[in-house]
């Protein structure tokens, strides 16, 4: 049953035929269904790009035009708020007892409370930070309180607590211009932006297993010697690893399934051992980026500056260095209570949920590939579903697998997300009929098939990484897109957005 309603605008019913003019007027106003299959615009390079904002926007129009009660949804949700509190006072109390156990432990028996303590880091600790995060992102699209945005900040910064590397950074300054620049920025531009925020902070996660549009980032060094040459090189530990280390031969296209349709056994023997392989690098490039990042915490705290992104402005800096000196004295404090052992249980418990030891991973390389809609044009957002809804698998992830319906909805709570697509299977490729009798969405706007296999989502996430949401990087590509300004096809978009809501 529905697990209770918003507080948000409910819906009036529009005339069904308005459906394909919006998405008609939508589509013309980003140029993102021109000569090009389902709905892809063609740049410079032989390059193909979705609009994915706009293709979001008129999937929403699309399902409330169907739907109406899914508007019911829309609000704050107070059940999350707690929860956020909850499991940071669990994550905070199981580092206490982490840092005790090892530093009372014996020589005869430290290597099993190690292991113990690794393994409880690992499944509740990763699960525990995954509902942290989950939370702390729900605060930013404003569905956890009712609350101004300076209220919402100020929750957001001392609620993503305790922490080692944290969530603050990206959700403040990075998630917002996700929903709307997706698959519009390279790793060059985000590194080199003197914006306060970033042009859409996934690209940091998104480097370590998929390929990107536009230019790398790297630094221009002289070479030794007389002569006014010079060398470049990516500092972009990411980067290096998936570029030079990776086996990419078996690297899928958009549009491409996730799982194998391999007919013969011994091709399938070949991608399961290069999903094997990528993905342990993954973990490697992961773990040693994210253990960067914790020292790299501790320079910005003394320091006052985030030499990653030197033309950031002053606004930027000082939020970086109050939250890491804040980090800092939760840091000290730990170690004087517990000893070391409390930040070794905070640093796996907030890296074992990106890695495939744990069950969030599935979900977290999974969802913004390079899927199929019902057209057969490209899906950029994907939802993991595994189980039945409000089963224990999105339990673990905090509903964060509903991601399709949370880009569709970014106004919908987490604990309300199964609802949107139990009302709509129709849009989510999921079997099934929805409440009432309704039409058949185009399929431009609809998802051709659903990812239901955790095994198989993981597995083709490492063994044919396909391209960050529908974007395809021939030769090299960078439209000069800041993020600074929207295009006026960007613009024109959202200006219909705005009319049609």
């Amino acid at each position: 049953g529905r697990l209770g309603r918003g507080r948000g605008r409910g819906a009036q019913r529009r005339p069904r035929h308005t459906l394909a003019a919006t998405a008609s007027a939508v589509a013309v106003a980003t140029a993102s269904v021109l000569s090009a299959p389902g709905g892809a615009a063609q740049e410079s390079g032989g390059a193909e790009r979705v609009e994915v904002a706009a293709w979001h926007a008129a999937r929403r129009r699309a399902i409330l035009e169907a739907h109406p009660e899914v508007a019911d949804l829309c609000g704050p949700d107070w059940r999350t708020l707690p929860l956020l509190v909850a499991s940071n006072i669990a994550q905070l109390g199981l580092a206490v007892v982490s840092g005790n156990a090892l530093s009372a432990a014996g020589a005869d028996d430290y290597s099993m409370t190690l292991f113990g303590v690794l393994a409880l880091a690992t499944g509740v600790g990763g699960t525990l930070s995954l509902w942290s995060f989950s939370v702390l992102h729900d605060m930013v699209h404003g569905t956890v309180v009712r609350a101004d945005k300076s209220t919402r900040e100020a929750l957001l910064f001392w609620l993503s607590f305790p922490t080692i590397f944290g969530y603050h950074l990206y959700l403040q300054r990075g998630h917002l211009a996700h929903h709307r620049n997706l698959g519009r920025a390279s790793m060059g531009q985000l590194f080199e932006s003197s914006r306060r925020e970033f042009e859409d902070g996934d690209v940091l996660f998104v480097a370590h297993r998929q390929p990107l549009v536009g230019r790398a980032f790297e630094w221009e060094v002289p070479l030794p010697g007389d002569g006014e040459g010079k060398a470049r090189f990516s500092p972009s530990i990411s980067f290096n690893v998936f570029s030079r280390l990776w086996d990419r031969s078996g690297e899928g296209p958009a549009q491409s399934p996730r799982s194998s349709d391999n007919s013969g056994g011994g091709e399938e023997e070949v991608e399961l051992w290069r999903a094997i392989r990528n993905g342990a690098l993954y973990s490697f490039s992961m773990t040693f980026e994210r253990c960067a990042l914790a020292v790299n915490d501790k320079l910005v705290a003394i320091t006052g500056t985030n030499y990653f992104f030197p033309n950031k402005p002053a606004e930027f800096q000082a939020g970086c260095a109050t939250y890491a000196r804040c980090a800092a004295l939760l840091h000290a404090a730990l170690f004087a209570l517990s000893g070391p052992g409390a930040l070794i249980y905070l640093l796996v418990a907030e890296l074992a949920w990106q890695l495939p030891i744990h069950p969030g991973c599935g979900m977290f390389v999974s969802n913004h590939g390079s899927g199929r809609r019902a057209d057969g044009g490209c899906a950029p957002t994907a939802s993991l579903y595994v189980g039945g809804a409000w089963g224990v698998f999105d339990w673990i992830c905090m509903f964060s697998n509903y991601h399709l319906e949370h880009h569709d909805f970014p106004d919908v709570g987490l604990l309300r997300l199964p609802e949107i697509s139990r009302i709509a299977p129709e849009f989510f490729g999921l079997e099934g009929s929805s409440s009432r009798c309704s039409p058949t969405p185009a399929p431009e706007l609809a998802v051709a098939l659903a990812e239901t296999d955790w095994v198989a989502t993981l597995r083709g996430a490492f063994a044919t990484p396909q391209p960050y949401a529908c974007s395809r990087l021939v030769g090299v590509l960078d439209d000069g897109y800041s993020g600074e300004q929207d295009s006026a096809a960007w613009a024109a978009s959202a200006a219909i957005a705005r009319a049609a809501a």
